[in-house]
């Protein structure tokens, strides 16, 4: 502990050296959060943390250390205490107060953006540790590419020869993380369907600043049988507004089934399991492009520095066009990955050994320890848990084709952005009994209840619902094998197959209206896998 001798006497395990842990934004605590797990299992070394709370994006950040069970010491009382070496990821943190050999990590990849400098006028290039940050201190700046040395140096003349290359961790452990994508895809609930990511730096030129309908018009327009939609938003944007006015923001969307992860973890995990990641200008999007993970990218704002590799990275993906259909795009995206195209973007952020040193010999380095003979160890992260809602209603279009029926749904709570069906494909809104939407359950002309025992539970059901809501044309029940429904003009019909209630109404219903319901068999096609169903008019009492 780094307390001195009045409380020593209260140590448990006398550990040799003390490394101080600078927290300031959710961000950057994140990151040294993940950095110190490579002291791990070393009693040499005893990890503190202190607060530096003069951000304006702090919130979040007592609750991200208390939850990691981080020991906390005064900020106000570091000029008293001891330490042997001290770990930041924020280039704004208070370094004047701190007498110990520094190591300043980037919070992202790269160093690629021109902000409004935090502590004065002007602008400055992010990731650049001020002058009196580092005179007459004991401060290394850490940089994945030796380009960046250069970079830094012009920025600030006084972080010349202040700089150290490491292998970049997060790329290493998401490279690595791809391995394990099933399992993630499992923990999200993907089933066989394509993972759409949407992630987005913080500020007016983001992406979620410029497009935050985005994640509901792909919700819109996106088969949900094919595809879910997730969302990673810098941790600033919750920063900056709460996380109230974000879910608020994106209340349909989120109806609508989107999986919000949450801003300090998770984001890993599901770039891991991403089919697709929808990005800007963030580190994100540099690590998608690192794991190879096909990159639909925004236009650049003017906060990005001429030059960088993320101007190279926004000549190799392909191009967000805001007036174009987002999922068309997102579909070609898919289509036309080519592995390795973003190389240049990626060789340009990332180096590899030797010349980049890994960040747990940098930091026994700082701490003047011998590093451990084993090797580091190489923890991916956990499955993800995002904030999302089960989805109970769709828009359903469906078309005819022969004895195929095609089926496509799009959630009820985007249905605004919903295109009207074309070329042969009829639409209409269908709720499952689930839903707690009034005004949704009194516009559906389909209603569905997911199961009932016995056929004939399923007809009452269905008779009384209808009866509920003179507004459906149709109610449904599922039952052993198949589905039963009542239709408004008293026709009854059963149909067997493995669909789910929902697709199996929707198919009589279909054939309803088309003039074509009785006995039969057709196939049902929903998101490119085909369903054999046998249709049964039933007769009589």
């Amino acid at each position: 502990m780094p307390v001195g001798a009045e409380a020593s006497q209260w140590v448990t395990v006398a550990a040799e050296r003390t490394l101080l842990a600078i927290a300031r934004t959710v961000t950057s605590t994140a990151r040294v959060l993940d950095a110190v797990q490579l002291l791990r299992d070393d009693p040499r070394v005893q990890v503190v943390f202190a607060f530096n709370d003069s951000s304006p994006f702090r919130d979040g950040v007592p609750e991200l250390l208390r939850r990691a069970g981080a020991k906390i010491v005064p900020w106000e009382q570091l000029a008293e205490l001891d330490f042997d070496a001290a770990l930041t990821a924020s280039e704004n943190t208070e370094l004047r107060t701190i007498d110990a050999p520094t190591l300043v990590l980037q919070h992202g990849a790269g160093f690629h953006k021109s902000l409004p400098d935090s502590r004065g006028d002007g602008r400055r290039v992010t990731g650049t540790v001020r002058a009196d940050d580092l005179t007459g201190r004991r401060v290394l700046v850490a940089v994945t590419h030796p380009q960046q040395a250069a970079q830094l140096a012009a920025a600030e003349p006084a972080a010349a020869g202040r700089t150290v290359l490491i292998a970049d961790p997060m790329l290493d452990r998401l490279r690595a993380a791809r391995l394990l994508r099933q399992r993630y895809r499992a923990a999200l609930g993907l089933g066989d369907r394509r993972l759409v990511v949407v992630t987005s730096t913080w500020g007016r030129q983001s992406l979620f600043g410029r497009w935050p309908e985005l994640p509901a018009r792909l919700l819109a327009e996106l088969d949900a049988d094919a595809y879910r939609v997730a969302t990673v938003l810098h941790p600033n944007v919750t920063g900056g507004h709460g996380g109230l006015q974000v879910r608020m923001w994106l209340a349909a969307a989120r109806d609508a089934g989107l999986l919000m992860i949450p801003p300090d973890e998770g984001w890993q995990a599901t770039l891991a399991a991403a089919d697709c990641v929808v990005g800007d200008h963030s580190s994100v999007s540099l690590l998608a492009a690192g794991a190879d993970v096909p990159l639909l990218l925004a236009p650049l704002g003017d906060e990005v520095i001429p030059g960088t590799p993320m101007t190279t990275l926004s000549r190799l993906a392909a191009r967000l066009d805001p007036r174009r259909s987002p999922a068309e795009q997102v579909e070609a995206t898919i289509a036309g990955h080519v592995p390795g195209r973003y190389a240049p973007a990626v060789d340009a952020t990332f180096a590899g050994p030797p010349a980049a040193r890994p960040l747990r010999t940098v930091l026994y380095q700082l701490l003047d320890l011998p590093e451990p003979p084993e090797p580091a160890p190489l923890p991916v992260w956990p499955p993800p848990i995002p904030d999302t809602v089960p989805v109970a209603s769709h828009v359903i279009h469906t078309k005819t084709e022969d004895k195929l029926i095609w089926v496509r749904r799009y959630p009820a709570a985007v249905r605004r952005h919903v295109a009207e069906p074309v070329d042969g494909w009829i639409g209409h809104l269908h709720a499952g009994d689930d839903e707690w939407d009034l005004r949704t359950l009194q516009a559906a002309e389909v209603l569905t209840r997911a199961a009932v025992t016995g056929r004939s539970a399923a007809r009452s059901w269905a008779e009384e619902t209808l009866a509920r809501f003179p507004g459906a044309a149709v109610a449904g029940a599922g039952v052993a094998g198949g589905a039963v429904a009542v239709f408004r003009d008293g026709r009854r019909a059963e149909i067997a197959g493995s669909a789910d209630v929902a697709g199996l109404v929707a198919a009589l219903y279909t054939l309803a209206r088309a003039g074509s319901l009785g006995d039969g068999r057709w196939h049902l096609r929903v998101a490119g896998t085909d369903h054999p169903v046998a249709v049964h008019l039933v007769h009589g009492i």
